[in-house]
């Protein structure tokens, strides 16, 4: 991500809550596959559950070599299960491994990189990543995401599509009105990307669009 205020909301959002025990755990069986066995080397403890805490979940992107701020460790947590941005449990690293038919780094790193390439051919694919980042990106469960985090992520994952650039700059220039987007809000605009053309002449206030949207396009029409 670009910028010093988006690497901050980033890495804000990857810190794991101060509240909640954390113990390292051992004794995990661990076969010869090369991934169980650096779950079982970077596991922690986090309520009975043996967990990779965002700190590990860093390393893991690290040893693939991926860019904290790009795509891929997005993706990664996606295909991995992860139940909180970050944050992975044992029982959806183990299904995501196998769906991904995956038993070491380089497969790993192949399977990342080769579901960002689909996104491009499958579009319902990349819905079902996309609509699972409000999820990741929702802070203590709030219905909504902050508009920091959105304009923090959404130029990453959406790369290549004109509009979330253009929203993104809408929503810093009303940084100090535009506090939240609702799970409404984010799902529908990856359908008005998908629609929208470049002088946004089809865009029509009468249509069903979250009343957000007629400021976005009211705004980038100026």
């Amino acid at each position: 991500m670009a910028g010093t205020k988006r690497r901050a909301a980033k890495s804000q959002a990857l810190k794991p809550p101060q509240s909640k025990r954390r113990t390292k755990v051992s004794g995990m069986a661990a076969d010869n596959n090369e991934l169980q066995k650096w779950f079982s080397e970077n596991q922690e403890n986090e309520d009975g559950r043996a967990v990779i805490m965002p700190e590990g979940f860093e390393r893991l992107c690290e040893a693939l070599g991926f860019d904290m701020d790009g795509i891929e460790p997005m993706v990664l947590l996606w295909r991995l299960n992860g139940v909180e941005l970050g944050t992975v449990e044992h029982e959806g690293w183990e299904k995501g491994l196998n769906e991904m038919g995956v038993r070491d780094m380089p497969g790993l790193k192949r399977a990342v990189e080769n579901t960002i390439i689909e996104f491009k051919r499958n579009p319902e694919l990349f819905k079902a990543f996309y609509r699972k980042m409000f999820d990741y990106l929702r802070q203590d469960k709030q219905k909504s995401v902050t508009a920091e985090y959105a304009v923090a992520v959404l130029p990453v994952i959406t790369s290549n599509m004109w509009v979330f650039e253009r929203f993104a700059e809408f929503l810093k220039a009303n940084e100090d009105t535009i506090k939240t987007i609702s799970r409404d809000q984010w799902q529908s605009l990856l359908a008005l990307a998908r629609n929208l053309r470049p002088d946004m002449s089809n865009y029509s206030k009468d249509d069903a669009w979250p009343t957000m949207f007629d400021d976005f396009v009211d705004w980038a029409t100026a």
